[in-house]
């Protein structure tokens, strides 16, 4: 008789403690599963999840060429189209900018997504190979060419803002000097420092007032 009340004793001991640690199992469970789902997120959901990812330059570009194609179409029937840089509208209109230089390369692939025939000036007639690389793309006046089959050249300005910066576009024909179409957009500065970061000769010097 004492023998079966220290086995029943044993057996109610055992049950006990088999039913703790399924307790702890299970309350384990649910902060398990967060910590794995946590630990595959991305980073940018983790730290953005309720912000909207930022716009880039690509988006202000894609709205200027849609501007000023479906203002005038006749660049896309009549003539190769080149893209300069922009420039800011208080400077010699000569001084050329990381922004410019992204903005142009932006809107050279914007355009030829709309079916517009674009021409690379700055390709030269052959490959130089130097030690840091192979290029086909030359800013040596020297090392283009002289005549071009260009019609007609997309460039604008730039305004500094407090708040950003004013892109004013222009598609002109070249041989006449006329506005053939014009379209602007407004880039906030977030992303203006976005693009021109990682330099340290390009800063973004915004208006006051």
């Amino acid at each position: 008789m004492k023998y079966a009340l220290m086995l029943l004793g044993s057996t109610i001991l055992l049950a006990s403690c088999a039913s703790q640690q399924n307790r702890q199992v299970v309350s384990a469970k649910p902060q398990a599963d967060r910590l794995a789902t946590s630990a595959y997120q991305l980073p940018s959901q983790q730290v953005n999840a309720d912000k909207q990812p930022m716009m880039t330059i690509n988006e202000y570009s894609r709205a200027l060429v849609h501007e000023l194609m479906s203002n005038h179409r006749a660049a896309e029937e009549t003539g190769m189209v080149g893209v300069t840089d922009f420039t800011y509208v208080d400077s010699g209109l000569d001084q050329g900018s990381v922004l410019s230089n992204h903005l142009s390369e932006a809107i050279m692939y914007d355009l030829l997504k709309f079916g517009v025939a674009v021409l690379d000036y700055k390709v030269t007639d052959y490959i130089r190979v130097t030690p840091s690389g192979d290029f086909a793309l030359s800013r040596d006046f020297n090392e283009l060419s002289a005549e071009l089959p260009i019609r007609f050249v997309v460039t604008g300005t730039m305004t500094a803002h407090k708040s950003g910066v004013l892109l004013n576009a222009r598609l002109i024909r070249i041989d006449t000097k006329q506005v053939i179409s014009a379209a602007r957009t407004f880039v906030p500065e977030s992303v203006v420092s976005a693009v021109i970061s990682n330099t340290g000769n390009d800063k973004l010097q915004l208006k006051q007032g």
